[in-house]
């Protein structure tokens, strides 16, 4: 078996454990579809029965049939219902399970793969691709259970009436439907190619709606649209592919549903000539022809939906198989005694070309707070997000209050840190549930605290709706010191005892750097605190310092020793206050 045939069956049994859960709709469903087979021959046997009452002119018999007719018509009704009902049931609610899972595997994927892929081309497969799963448990799913067994029974009761005419009439729909199916094949590749594509324009549509001020400001809106094109264009033009074959293959679908009739109505008359059929059972057998041929006319569509849902559940799938972010590890009693971070000859790069971090060492103790300085690119803000344990080191290891990073269990050790950075996401929700993701247990009481430590309860007590005010998205609605004093009130109410602190009021004006600066040193108090420095305001009171360069500690100490050295410290320092050295609010070049 082909590896593309092998990921196309473990891509359909994958969705077997959400169809198996739901089974007792499904059972319900073949019983109404058992039913309704039943009925279907009942319909064509009144038809037949009131043809040659009439032309017999027994109206005890018309009598009889036009009661089994009307009787079979409202039984028919309420079996269609109950099909119904119960086939959305479990379409919802398997598609419930499936999006909650694929959602749950999104917000677990390690971080080195979202870096890796777009969050355009994951909404697309939680939406798009979710799509193409949904139409086919809604119908081609129950069609592909039911065909089989109205063809069967159908097909069955044909031969009793007459095994000539059934004979001659289903002789060309095999040779159609395998025409037919083979035809179909290329659909699923080029379905899939397509909604890759459809994951790169939904990215580069992100991007657009989130860059449209850089776009406007920097005149890059025909630029943008020449990507957007070209990256339309190509998923159009998957999308003709796959239209192409539909095509092909579509007349087949009205051959199979023309040529049996064909075959019936002239075969089915010259048996009548010769008296071997009546006019009722040429009626019976025509009505029974359309429930076996109407269903496998619609195979090539069934199959088309079939292998487009294929092509979704194999990007979806993807994302079920792709390596998840661990979940075990052992939660640690904090012992504030031990170094709460340690550094030990760590190594480590984002691929393999090149190492950011170099043997790197160093101790920050309880209740210390650190600042980390040196030129851009040199790995600060990724030694944070490997603290956060974002990532996994190369060589050495992490200790956090004296146990290994790999040894803790991540969601107990994350609890332990709030980070704050000078690009805080801010969700498209009121202020006051933006400041409560902090801890969800909080009252309102200790949130509008939070707030006030973090010096923004004035200006969210100014607006129109105060905490209720909706933030829009990422927060276009406040400013930027209005946002980063928002995040430090969420790290305030998260109450955690290790601080990081990145690049914090570096995009921010005088002014509100210094609103923010007040808020920030309420939130280190009496915590362990690390902090990226961007501005001199972080750092001239910290406890320590450590110079970073070439991935290395290279220089340790306060501001006052590091300043009397000749080295890179002094250096950085001098660049930025070359004008005026006696300020102390400016930017190191970091």
């Amino acid at each position: 078996m082909s590896k593309k045939k092998s990921s196309t069956k473990m891509a359909v049994i994958s969705l077997f454990p959400f169809v198996k859960k739901y089974r007792s709709y499904i059972i319900i469903t073949l019983f109404a579809v058992v039913v309704e087979v039943i009925i279907g021959i009942y319909f064509a046997k009144a038809l037949g029965g009131i043809a040659d009452a009439a032309i017999a002119k027994n109206f005890i018999a018309l009598k009889k049939f036009l009661v089994l007719f009307f009787a079979v018509i409202f039984l028919d009704m309420a079996i269609k219902f109950i099909k119904a009902f119960f086939t959305g049931r479990f379409t919802e609610c398997c598609l419930f399970d499936i999006r909650q899972k694929t959602f749950r595997n999104i917000s677990n994927l390690p971080i080195p793969y979202l870096d890796k892929h777009s969050s355009g081309d994951l909404v697309s497969r939680i939406n798009t691709d979710l799509v193409l799963i949904q139409n086919f448990l809604q119908g081609t799913l129950a069609d592909l259970l039911a065909i089989p067994l109205r063809v069967i029974v159908s097909g069955t009761y044909l031969f009793i009436i007459s095994w000539k005419l059934a004979l001659f009439t289903v002789i060309s729909i095999p040779l159609l439907m395998v025409l037919s199916i083979t035809l179909s094949k290329p659909v699923q590749k080029y379905i899939k190619q397509q909604q890759d594509e459809i994951g790169k324009v939904n990215s580069l549509a992100e991007d657009c709606i989130s860059g449209l001020l850089v776009i406007k400001s920097f005149v890059l809106q025909e630029n943008m649209k020449g990507r957007y094109d070209e990256a339309v264009n190509e998923s159009v033009s998957k999308g003709l592919k796959a239209c192409l074959i539909e095509a092909i293959v579509s007349p087949f679908g009205i051959l199979m549903n023309i040529i049996p009739f064909v075959l019936c109505f002239a075969y089915g008359g010259y048996l009548g000539v010769h008296g071997e059929i009546t006019v009722g059972m040429l009626i019976a057998f025509i009505q029974l022809v359309d429930y076996v041929v109407n269903p496998l006319s619609n195979v090539p569509n069934l199959i088309k939906g079939f292998r487009s849902a294929s092509a979704g559940t194999e990007r979806i799938n993807e994302i079920w198989n792709e390596a998840k972010e661990r979940t075990n590890g052992t939660k640690f009693n904090i012992n504030a005694k031990v170094h709460t971070i340690r550094f030990e000859g760590v190594c480590f790069s984002y691929n393999e070309d090149k190492n950011i971090l170099k043997e790197l060492s160093f101790n920050i103790k309880n209740g210390e707070t650190v600042a980390l300085v040196g030129r851009s690119g040199c790995g600060k803000s990724t030694l944070l997000k490997l603290i956060n344990g974002f990532y996994g080191v190369n060589k050495g290891s992490i200790k956090i209050y004296n146990h290994d990073i790999r040894s803790w269990k991540l969601t107990d050790m994350r609890n332990l840190i709030s980070t704050v950075s000078q690009d805080n996401y801010l969700f498209p929700e009121s202020i006051y549930v933006n400041i409560a993701y902090g801890n969800h247990q909080a009252s309102k009481e200790e949130i509008t605290t939070a707030a006030k430590l973090a010096n923004c309860d004035d200006f969210i007590m100014s607006l129109p709706k105060g905490y209720d005010t909706l933030i829009g998205e990422r927060g276009v609605k406040l400013s930027g010191g209005q946002k980063q004093r928002i995040a430090i009130a969420r790290a305030i109410l998260k109450n955690a005892p290790i601080l990081l602190l990145d690049e914090a009021t570096s995009a921010l004006d005088t002014e509100s750097e210094k609103e923010v600066q007040n808020a920030l040193l309420k939130l280190m108090e009496n915590r362990t605190t690390l902090v990226v420095a961007h501005r001199l305001s972080t750092i001239q009171n910290v406890d320590r310092i450590l110079v970073i360069d070439d991935g290395c500690v290279v220089e340790e100490g306060n501001h006052e020793e590091l300043f009397l050295k000749d080295a890179l410290y002094k250096q950085l320092y001098l660049k930025q206050f070359i004008d005026k050295p006696e300020n102390k609010i400016g930017k190191l070049d970091a």
